[in-house]
Order: C-alpha cells, then structure tokens, then sequence
C-alpha cells in the first residue's frame, strides 16, 4: 500500500509560511541584540610611558653577591678583567683593563700582557648568571674567561660590586650624569626630561643639564624654560 508524502515547505498554506518566516526573523533580530549589547573585550593600547615603566621595575637589578670592587683575582691566560662599554641584543662589548698571567712563567709585566690592555671583547653572559637574574649593565667590571685572544670573544663570568647605579637608562657605575636636549628641532619631550631628572635624583647622583638650539625658539618659550630652570 502507498504512504503518501507531505512536505510542510511545498504543501503548507501562505499563512504557515508566512508564521514560520516571522518567527525566524523575531531569532535572528535577538540574537544580533545581544551580540550588540555583549561588553566587547577591552584591547585598548597601553600608554607607552606605562609600559616603559613596567620594564624598568621588571629589570631590577639582583642583589645576589658579587665580586668586591678592589678584588684582584689570579688570572690565567685566558682571563681578564675589563668594563662593559656597550651592550647589543645578547652581547656585551668589553674593554680589557687587566690581563695578568699567573702561570709562573712571567710577573704579569710583559709587552704581551700590555697588548691586551685595551682590547676589546665580545663576549657574552654565563648562562648561570641569567638564572640568578643578575645583570651586566654597561659600566660594570666583569671578569671575563674563556677568551680567545685571536677572535676577540670571550664569556662575562662574574661581576664586580657597583658604586652606583641608575634604571632608566640601565647604567652602572657612573659618577656624573649629562642630560643634553634640543629645544628645537626636535622639540623638548618634557616627558623624558622629567624622567632623567627624577632618575637621577632619587640616585644622589650630580647632574649636568644642557640645552641645545636655544636661537630657534621664542621668546615665550624662552622665559618659561626660565621659570623651570629656576624651579629645579
């Protein structure tokens, strides 16, 4: 016996039709209220200062122990001590100060031994130091091992204790701080000028503040410039 198919979409009445368009309509204008009204995520940028200063209070230094400042260690032939004068991505370019050779072939004084006086190294960190989060700043005495004097390379091994230090920019050992800006050209970034001098006062470190480019602005900016110099 035949059983007979229907199909409510070929065979339902106008008014089905139109009943069952309405009420997906009705869905799909909630639907899209509630994704209006939904609080979207927050993905403003942050303030570039703010994240300015994040890193610095993440890069703090460690106060794990260090070599003392008039310590002379026994170096070998492939040892030095030096300062860091430069610091690129994860290198550090240092300047020979002391390569004394105790092997008891010689006082330390011979023509090799000065050679090396001055010679610049690019070495890289111990890896134990990056675990202990202590950091090599530009300015810090370093010993220096592992040194191949003919490529110039070698590896920071231990750091010498710091008479003084500053965050921002990441500096050690500095006796005198020179701030220098342009008024002009670029203009003054108030901003970064208030920031180096708050730096430095809370160090205690002496500050010298130059001002270049002086011809190019007004008079206006002149005399306030006045005002702030005279408030400092």
């Amino acid at each position: 016996m035949p059983i007979a198919s229907t199909s409510i979409f070929r065979y339902s009445n106008p008014s089905s039709l139109l009943l069952l368009r309405r009420g997906a309509a009705a869905s799909f204008r909630h639907l899209s209220f509630v994704a209006k009204h939904q609080n979207p995520i927050s993905r403003k940028p942050q303030n570039k200062n703010l994240l300015r200063a994040k890193q610095t209070v993440k890069h703090l230094s460690s106060l794990s122990p260090t070599l003392p400042v008039n310590h002379r260690p026994l170096l070998s032939a492939t040892e030095a001590v030096g300062m860091v004068a430069a610091a690129q991505a994860n290198f550090m370019r240092v300047i020979v100060e002391d390569s004394r050779v105790e092997d008891g072939g010689g006082d330390g004084d011979g023509d090799g031994d000065a050679v090396r006086v001055g010679v610049e190294l690019l070495c890289v960190v111990r890896a134990v130091l990056k675990k202990i989060k202590r950091r090599v700043l530009v300015g810090d005495k370093v010993l220096v091992g592992s040194i191949d004097w003919v490529d110039r390379r070698g590896v920071i091994e231990n750091v010498f204790s710091r008479k003084s230090e500053i965050l921002d920019p990441p500096v050690a050992n500095v006796d005198h701080l020179l701030v220098l800006f342009a008024m002009e050209q670029p203009k003054l970034e108030v901003y970064s000028l208030t920031r180096f001098l708050v730096e430095a006062e809370s160090t205690g470190i002496p500050i010298t503040l130059a001002l270049n480019k002086s011809e190019l602005v007004d008079e206006e900016f002149d005399a306030n410039l006045c005002d702030f110099l005279n408030w400092l």
